[in-house]
């Protein structure tokens, strides 16, 4: 049960670019940087989830690597 809530809460942030796409919200650095925030706080609330629930400690490292990393990428779309 915990692979498949980990799986599907980890798609829903995904699915935001798309509704943005469709709705008509244009795609530009700023907005790519906001989501690449949101998405880290997100992995970031995924891993104390699973932390505190005793999930695999996989769980948790994959969580915090994905934050991490989208806080760097967010760092990289930041630089001119």
């Amino acid at each position: 049960m915990t692979t498949l809530l980990n799986l599907l809460l980890g798609i829903i942030p995904t699915l935001i670019p798309g509704a943005s796409a469709a709705a008509g919200v244009e795609d530009d650095a700023r907005h790519r940087r906001v989501f690449l925030l949101v998405y880290a706080l997100w992995a970031f609330t995924l891993a104390g989830w699973n932390w505190l629930e005793s999930a695999h400690a996989a769980w948790v490292v994959l969580w915090i690597v994905f934050g991490l990393v989208a806080i760097a990428l967010r760092r990289y779309y930041r630089q001119p």
